[in-house]
């Protein structure tokens, strides 16, 4: 009999398993949810009440995510704040060969700004609805209190994932802060950078509390063998306070190499792949004879010197 538990319970382990590497995120890619589009957005509500209340909010950029949920029947008093925001900044740099300005494509820079002050607390609730059948038997909303917080940064160097959820709870009197921001490395040695923050106070009064952070080990690794790994739950009520930030540069993007390297800086800054003849040569002209051959036996048509 223990033998057929304890295959059952490795059967549901190894399921469990399954499902978590099936649906678990690769935090070292674009947003899949997201794209770019050049908007400010701002949302600002100030709910107080009691009865029954459910509440989802998920916000995108193209490498930035943040989702809150909420639920329960009782008494609620909230004010939240979010807003998020993608643009692209012009940028220029001095060229001091050419001395010249280069003007580079626009650095796409996105935002995401969540603030929440929340106090719940737990207790069944019932509502009559209409003239017929419900008017006499009232519906009865009996839900534990639940809320859940998520705040993604998607870009390879600092793909990170921070999560904190309260369930089942009698009562919980939160105040919780999320920061995202990502700015796209530049040409010319212009780095980007990536943050992501998350910061929690509260009090939860019998229910369960989970904090975690995962930030993915890069494009070798992944979420597979994360860099940092925090997983931490609690069952009662607790007094809980934590502060989780990360941040990280991105490298600058190289410069495309030009056709014909010479072009800017001279024979001198040629790369080396370009140099299959020496100055001489390619001052002399005798390099283009060389490279025309039989092929063109016809020379009245050359470029004057």
């Amino acid at each position: 009999m223990m033998m057929k538990i304890w295959g059952s319970l490795m059967a549901i382990w190894a399921g469990l398993m399954v499902m978590l590497m099936v649906s678990a995120p690769s935090l070292a890619a674009d947003n899949p949810d997201g794209y770019f589009v050049e908007n400010e957005h701002y949302f600002e509500q100030d709910v107080s009440g009691d009865g029954f209340v459910m509440a989802y909010q998920k916000v995108n950029t193209e490498t930035l995510q943040l989702k809150n949920y909420m639920h329960g029947s009782g008494s609620i008093d909230a004010a939240t704040l979010i807003n998020s925001s993608q643009s692209k900044g012009k940028y220029y740099y001095y060229d001091e060969k050419t001395n010249t300005w280069i003007k580079l494509d626009p650095q796409k820079k996105g935002e995401i700004h969540f603030v929440e002050q929340n106090e719940m607390n737990y207790a069944p609730r019932s509502f009559a609805y209409g003239t017929g059948y419900y008017a006499e038997n009232p519906v009865v909303f009996n839900s534990k209190l639940k809320e859940k917080t998520e705040g993604k940064n998607y870009q390879s160097e600092v793909a990170t994932s921070m999560h904190h959820q309260i369930e089942y709870a009698s009562g919980f009197n939160k105040d919780i802060r999320v920061n995202l921001e990502c700015v796209e490395s530049q040409e010319a040695g212009v780095k980007g950078h990536g943050m992501a923050e998350m910061r929690i106070e509260e009090t939860v009064i019998e229910g369960t509390v989970h904090v975690g952070q995962l930030i993915a080990g890069g494009e070798d690794y992944g979420w597979k063998k994360p860099l940092v790994e925090i997983d931490e739950n609690y069952i009662g009520s607790f007094a809980i306070k934590k502060n989780m930030k990360v941040c990280a540069e991105k490298s600058a993007k190289k410069n495309a190499k030009d056709w014909l390297s010479c072009c800017v800086g001279g024979y001198g800054e040629m790369e080396d792949d370009d140099k299959i003849w020496g100055e001489k040569e390619i001052f002399d002209c005798t390099c283009r004879d060389v490279a025309w051959g039989d092929s063109w036996s016809d020379k009245s048509k050359e470029q004057p010197l």
